[in-house]
């Protein structure tokens, strides 16, 4: 990871991932950044969840619910159908939504990219 994309994943961390028990990492990192140890604040940084990590949790956190079996199915190229599919995203959107009103902000990195998804799917059936 470059200078520049570090920089901008400790942005990231110091905006998502504001809850207590992650203010040690975020602070070292930004520390080791301050002191240019670049390498050492980039290992504090892999401490803490990616977007993909997250989202894998959140899936899983709805195993008990409908929207799992979708969200599967989708993952898997299986659905054929748009709205199943816009449906599915849906669902996803508002389970990140719910964690976040539960003070898990850091499942606010996920909201852009559910939604781009959402709204490639939803101008497609549009159209």
């Amino acid at each position: 990871m470059n200078k520049t994309e570090l920089f901008f994943r400790l942005q990231e961390a110091e905006k998502y991932f504001t809850k207590d028990e992650y203010k040690t990492i975020v602070n070292l990192a930004r520390a080791l950044y301050e002191r240019g140890q670049f390498d050492l604040c980039e290992t504090t940084l892999s401490k803490l969840s990616t977007k993909e990590q997250l989202l894998k949790r959140l899936v899983e956190k709805l195993k008990e619910k409908s929207v799992y079996k979708t969200l599967k199915k989708i993952q898997e190229g299986q659905v054929d159908n748009d709205l199943v599919t816009a449906k599915g995203l849906s669902s996803l959107l508002t389970h990140a939504i719910i964690e976040i009103e539960q003070g898990n902000t850091e499942y606010k990195m996920l909201i852009p990219s559910i939604l781009e998804k959402l709204n490639d799917v939803i101008y497609t059936v549009l159209k």
